[in-house]
Parts: C-alpha cells; structure tokens; sequence
C-alpha cells in the first residue's frame, strides 16, 4: 500500500511537471501565430554558427563564458528542428533531470519539499528558466549534492562538468570537509575541467579567453549593491543614472565604480570567511562533534556561501535566482532545518525577480530579502560550529564513512 502511494505521488509530480512546464513552452510563443520570443537563444544560434564557421571562440565582451557553455550551445544544432526549439527542449530535459535527482533525495530523506519548490518555483521565472543555459549548471550542482560524501569521484566529475559550463559550481568544493576525499573530488573536477579546455583549445583557440572579458565590468542595476539607488529612485521619482555595458544595463556613476572595486574585496572576504569556517568545521569533527559531518550541514554550507557570493558580486541576472532556487530545494529536502527560513526567502525573492526590470520598489524588496536570507544563513552556519547538539537534521542515512 505504502509503495502504491508513493507511485501516486510520483504520478502526481509528473502530471504537475508537465501542466507547468507546457505553460513555460506557451509563454516562449512555440504555439502562438507569431514568431516565438527567445531572446538569449538567438545570440547562442549565432555564437554557435561562429563557432563552426570560424572555428573560434566569439570575440568581444559579450563572451564571458567558459568554454563549456560553448559546447552546449552547439548541441541543439545536432537536432533536426530549429535551433530554438532544440534548445527549449534541451533545458526541458536538465529540467527534468533535476526534478528526477531532488525525487532521489526526497525519497533518501523522507522530505518532498524540494520537489515542490522546483514543479512551482521554475514557473516564477516563466519562460525565462527554459532560454538560459543556467539549468545545466544548476542540475549539476544538485546531483553533486546528491552524492556529496558518498561518491567522491562522481561528485568531482560534476562540479568539474559544472565548472566548465559556469564556473559557480566549483563553490560546491567548500561541502567536503574530509581532507582525502577532498583532495580525490578536487583532482577530478580539475581533470573534467582540463579536459574540456584542452578539447576546445584545439578545436577553438584560446578557452581561457572569457576570463579577461568582464573583469572591467561595473555595478549592474539588479545587483544587491544597488540598493542606495533604488531607495533614491522610489523617494524622488527620478530614474538612476545608468547606460549599457557588457550587455546589461549598469549604473553609470563615479560612486557605483568604487563600489564595484570594494565588492570585488567582499567577495573575496567572503570566500575567506568560507574557508576559515570549512577549517574549523573539520576541526569540530575531529572534536568530536560527528553531527557536523552529515551531508545536510554540507548542502546547508554550500548554500549559504554561493548566496555569499551572489550578493557581494557587482552583477545580479536574473538567472543567478536559477542556482540559488536550485540550491534552496536541496536545502528544503536534504538540509537541515535552521536553513529552511533562508531557503524560503530565497523562494519568495525568486518569485519577485521578473517583476525586477519594471518595479524599482520590487527590485528593492528583493534585493532586501536576498541581503536578509544572506545574513539569516551566515548566523546559521556560525551558530553551528558552537553547538554540542545538532539542529534538526532531515532523517538521511549518515554518510561519513560510506566507501567509494
């Protein structure tokens, strides 16, 4: 009877999946008299043409991707249909991919919150999450959650994959706090990585190009630092003082440079900060506190610092709130609860986030409430190093010693 009921709601979780994710398909316009709108795709089908034409990776600052992202978007050309719908249909398959891995995790913890945030959340972002190739960055970073301590090499293999496509994952390292297995995840997402830049440095030139591409970027509107601004704005009516740099809409002000250099140095605060609290954590094992070896504290850890790393960057797309809806479901099946608050205020925030380009007062609230979930999980994490006892922990067999 049990396992009938667990079919039902598998069953359940499809039909949602397909009911949701058809109205994203009609939001792209597949179905409409009109050409569909697919914004990005365009520029992947014509970055994919250079590719192949030129043999080269596209020129210019609108390139700043690893050259992995380069593979992906040659994929849909291997596709009969039309570049667009060969990319929506792509994304729909890391789509369901991931709704597939937090089923995993939900039946391993007995938790199914975070199937429920990716079937609803994804729809927040309407067709937005299917003409981005953030999905597949995402859908990696939460099947390597998945197997964090458990499958070294595996978990290596897919934040290396990760990596290559959007250089984020590589954060999910700071979940292993075992030195050897460590060492083990880091060789094998480095060797992935080289991989994938020696293949396409002799099919393409220069990989590594990307990296010099932004690095003079500024204060993009949208970024949390930005809030000074849109509290200006709301109070005198008066636009922000902004132009169009690196594809995006930044604000254009001596103020907003220095800041942009000063959030370059919180970034890198923050990753010290990670590093500092990833030490003592083994430490505190070592201790004798073998709670905060579960895999739940590690999703929790990975979680905050990628939202660390979100809010002090100079640039906030929208599809930053892809990885971090991504990592909130993890954290609401396979976390534990002291991160549920933050996990869900990241849900809510992603909700406001198409309403951003239209709303300064929205684009405020959801900066504010990113600021605040960041803040919330930071306390969390420190908290916990100064515990005897754990929080609640969602009930996932421990996975300290488990063999490769």
């Amino acid at each position: 009877m049990r396992s009938l009921a667990g079919d039902r709601k598998h069953w359940i979780w499809l039909a949602v999946w397909v009911a949701t994710r058809a109205l994203i398909v009609a939001e792209v316009g597949f179905w409409a008299t009109s050409h569909p709108h697919l914004e990005d795709v365009d520029r992947y089908q014509a970055w994919s043409y250079f590719l192949t034409s030129e043999g080269a990776f596209p020129s210019g600052d609108a390139w700043q991707y690893p050259p992995g992202a380069g593979l992906l978007m040659l994929l849909p050309r291997l596709v009969p249909s039309g570049y667009g719908q060969a990319f929506v249909g792509l994304m729909l398959v890391f789509d369901l991919a991931g709704l597939l891995l937090l089923a995993r995790l939900a039946r391993r913890s007995g938790n199914d919150t975070g199937v429920w945030v990716w079937l609803l959340g994804m729809p927040l972002l309407g067709a937005f999450a299917v003409l981005r190739f953030d999905l597949v960055p995402t859908v990696l970073a939460i099947g390597a959650l998945l197997v964090v301590h458990r499958r070294p090499r595996w978990f290596g293999a897919l934040v290396g994959l990760g990596a290559a496509v959007k250089v984020w994952p590589v954060l999910l390292l700071f979940g292993v706090w075992d030195r050897a297995r460590l060492l083990r995840s880091a060789i094998v997402a480095a060797a992935v990585i080289a991989i994938v830049f020696a293949a396409t440095a002799i099919t393409f030139g220069n990989p590594a190009g990307f990296l010099s591409n932004g690095g003079d970027r500024g204060l993009q509107e949208e970024a949390v630092a930005t809030i000074p601004w849109q509290l200006e704005q709301i109070v005198s009516g008066d636009p922000c003082p902004r132009e169009i740099r690196f594809g995006a809409w930044e604000i254009a002000a001596p103020t907003a440079e220095a800041i942009a250099t000063v959030l370059e140095w919180l970034t890198l605060a923050a990753l010290a900060a990670a590093a500092a609290w990833w030490w003592r954590r083994q430490q505190r094992i070592r201790e004798g506190c073998e709670w905060l070896a579960d895999a739940a504290v590690s999703r929790d850890f990975v979680f905050t610092v990628v939202l660390l790393v979100v809010v002090t960057s100079r640039v906030l797309s929208t599809q930053y709130m892809l990885w971090l809806l991504g990592l909130a479901a993890v954290v609401l099946s396979g976390g534990s609860a002291r991160l549920a608050r933050p996990a869900w205020v990241v849900v809510g925030a992603t909700g406001l986030s198409m309403a951003t380009f239209k709303s300064p007062e929205l684009t405020l609230i959801r900066n504010l409430a990113l600021l605040g979930a960041t803040i919330d999980a930071a306390a969390a994490m420190v908290s916990m190093l100064r515990k005897a006892q754990p929080d609640p922990l969602n009930p996932e067999p421990r996975q300290r010693a488990l063999p490769l």
